[in-house]
């Protein structure tokens, strides 16, 4: 077993429009918070995985398609590529091409002379409930899926490197906030680099489609981002040093592809329940204009996507593209696997099957009643691969 870790500084160079908000137009050129790309590099039997995690709202199939050519053509080996985003909605828009290839390169760049080193690995997971920064952003809906991950990596029983999981959305700021930023994530993995500055941590979004801090936060403020980040940290830090078996590391790699059928909505049924936040029936009105966007062009409906899943000893992280509301996670087995979403691409919210409402995540999910079940079974089934 080889393995090799690396953390790329990825501020863009240029002035940028943020990504994630509609009222984000105008390019920015301030960064408060750095932005990373935490990179877990393993090999085993000739192949590598490359694990990258962005500080982005997304991570771009073609940049996937783009580094893993790159890769495999310079070392001449098997590589599996998963780029994840955090999905901070205050980094630059990766729809903006020479931001896109700013990362390509700087990625490639740092990747393609690298020496791995030889290592007798183990890994411990670990998974607990955590509502304390994230919960339901829906009014009348709650959930029970919000959980707090670790999944570790050792060498002779010492902890070298650690990916971090947790399902809320990195939103306690506001779209004019003026300036770029990792937000409350980056912010606990920056403590985590100071407190153990010979390891290495990176942070996986995980089924947040319904989760964020609307209903925790206090102010939407730089001082409210950081307690987040702090008492994020604070759990992490709680995790890793839980008493843990370990396991042999070894490694896999499948994908299974879905068919996506769509059951379009008609927004002039929509009535808006009274009981309804301030905030949910002004971000509703998105949902109804992407829903009539639908309605009118189905022709721009994809028919298919694929999950992921990477096997590290006897545990399973299976990566997603869209925003999957937490229920999904009842699909993973506890203490054994998790759900990863903004993962291999970037696409709409899927609401679980048994969401019936219709809310402004809702409205802009397409997708019909037995697609949604299917993917509760493939999650089922890769969590058993």
């Amino acid at each position: 077993m080889k393995i090799q870790t690396v953390k790329l500084n990825i501020n863009p160079r240029e002035p940028i429009r943020a990504a994630g908000f509609a009222q984000q137009v105008q390019p920015l050129d301030t960064v408060r918070d750095p932005l990373y790309a935490r990179i877990l590099v393993l090999e085993q039997n000739g192949s590598r995985y490359v694990h990258i995690a962005l500080d982005s709202l997304q991570a771009p199939i073609t940049l996937v398609k783009d580094v893993r050519e790159r890769l495999e053509q310079a070392w001449g080996l098997p590589t599996v590529v998963i780029i994840s985003g955090t999905h901070t909605h205050f980094a630059p828009d990766m729809r903006v091409e020479s931001y896109r290839h700013q990362v390509r390169d700087q990625v490639c760049e740092a990747l393609i002379p690298l020496t791995l080193r030889e290592a007798e690995l183990t890994c411990s997971y670990v998974a607990e409930p955590f509502t304390r920064i994230g919960q339901s952003r829906i009014s009348h809906w709650t959930t029970d899926q919000i959980f707090a991950h670790a999944l570790c990596f050792y060498e002779n029983e010492k902890r070298i490197a650690s990916l971090l999981i947790y399902n809320c959305h990195p939103t306690s700021l506001n779209g004019d906030t003026p300036f770029f930023t990792s937000e409350y994530p980056g912010y606990a993995m920056r403590q985590l680099d100071a407190q153990y500055p010979d390891e290495f941590f990176s942070f996986l979004q995980s089924a947040a489609g319904d989760v964020s801090t609307r209903f925790t936060r206090k102010e939407q403020t730089p001082a409210q981002m950081e307690q987040f980040g702090f008492w994020m940290a604070e759990e992490f830090d709680r995790l890793l040093n839980k008493p843990v078996p370990l396991f042999p590391v070894e490694l896999g790699y499948s994908e299974r592809l879905v068919k996506l059928n769509h059951e379009l909505k008609d927004p002039s049924e929509l009535v808006i329940p009274e009981y309804y936040s301030e905030r949910e029936r002004i971000t509703l009105q998105y949902g109804i204009e992407r829903s009539r966007e639908n309605l009118a062009h189905p022709e721009k409906l994809r028919h298919q996507t694929t999950f992921t899943a990477l096997k590290i000893g006897p545990f399973r992280l299976i990566f997603s593209e869209f925003e999957l509301f937490s229920e999904y996670n009842t699909a993973t087995i506890p203490g054994r696997s998790a759900l990863i979403c903004y993962s291999q691409g970037y696409s709409h919210y899927v609401a679980g099957p048994s969401f019936d409402g219709m809310t402004y995540e809702s409205l802009q999910d397409t997708l019909s009643a037995d697609t949604r079940r299917e993917f509760l079974n493939v999650i089922q089934e890769l969590s058993q691969a």
